[in-house]
């Protein structure tokens, strides 16, 4: 028994090391994994306890820095060993998955915050930005996508563009980790979920179903703060405190408005019997496709007023 604990213990640490290399090394992964990043040790964390969860964590910065540098596993051990044991004990102690979230997106928040610090003071770089050098690089990469298909920019375009980038990067940084911190943490909810889902072992705590997902009305009074915070921007455009703080908050609030709009979306196409693989897709898209995003946030407002699940006649009952 001692021996199929420690062949599991060891597993999860080198499945969290090979996808941190794997997104060390592997551009296109990179954001897949990052995402996914906690998932081993928080299921680690979950099945074995906090000790060996640390542990674990430990092991697995030392092994980092060992083969990669000092630099590569303080980025290891904060958003892939700390941060998966942070959520692993979270979950462990949380009576409810909406509480679960809640401390899971706030602990990641932390996390990055301290990695940021970290890095701006010993290298004078902070890693969640975007530097000049590289949205120029992507810019210009861009550029000649496009050039081969007939469309050329100028040098001056292409300039403009990746400044506009760096300021945009720049502006909406505490935005990008909130949001990004809720991803993180959404997508490590799931993983532990289908894994034990499957295997057993441990019960997850749960949220309710995606089609029943509704926020507060007094989310309202951060919208209204929004609007008043863009108002005083504009009245005192020397004091960018005011636009970042209301570009940031409209920012956040738009996601949970998405949020809002997709889970009403899922509940619609569940009361039409939608095949679930479509479902997967169309919220995929909806996310992601621009001009529809935009659409389900206002549905989302007007959903949290109005709770459109109560008044609109439906074909199912039991969802």
């Amino acid at each position: 028994m001692k021996g199929k604990i420690l062949f599991e213990w060891f597993f999860w640490i080198l499945l969290s090391i090979l996808m941190f290399a794997a997104g060390m090394d592997i551009a296109f992964l990179s954001p897949a994994v990052i995402l996914a990043a906690p998932a081993p040790l928080l299921i680690l964390t979950c099945r074995q306890g906090i000790r060996e969860g640390a542990l674990g964590a430990l092991f697995g910065t030392v092994f980092v820095f060992a083969f990669m540098g000092a630099a590569t596993a303080f980025l290891y051990s904060c958003e892939f060993a700390l941060l998966g044991l942070l959520m692993g004990g979270l979950m462990l102690k949380a009576k409810s998955g909406a509480d679960y979230i809640l401390s899971a997106v706030a602990a990641s928040v932390a996390v990055k915050i301290v990695l940021m610090a970290v890095f701006r003071y010993a290298a004078g770089v902070n890693p969640f930005m975007v530097t000049p050098e590289a949205a120029d690089a992507l810019v210009s990469s861009v550029s000649g996508a496009l050039s081969q298909g007939g469309v050329s920019l100028s040098q001056e375009a292409v300039k403009s563009y990746a400044e506009t980038m760096v300021q945009t990067v720049a502006l909406m940084m505490p935005s990008m980790l909130i949001l990004f911190a809720a991803s993180d943490s959404i997508v490590g909810y799931a993983a532990a979920r289908l894994y034990f889902k499957r295997m057993g072992g441990f019960k997850v705590p749960a949220l309710p179903q995606f089609a029943h997902w509704r926020f507060p009305k007094n989310i309202f009074w951060a919208l209204m703060a929004a609007l008043i915070l863009d108002m005083a921007s504009k009245a005192f455009p020397d004091e960018g405190v005011y636009r970042m703080l209301s570009v940031n908050l409209m920012e956040v609030l738009r996601g949970v408005f998405l949020v809002e709009g997709l889970s009403l979306t899922w509940y619609f196409m569940t009361s039409y019997r939608v095949n679930r693989a479509v479902k997967i897709f169309v919220t995929i898209i909806c996310a992601l496709f621009s001009p529809v995003s935009y659409i389900l946030s206002m549905l989302g407002i007007f959903d949290i007023w109005y709770d459109l699940r109560k008044r609109v006649k439906l074909r199912r009952k039991d969802i």
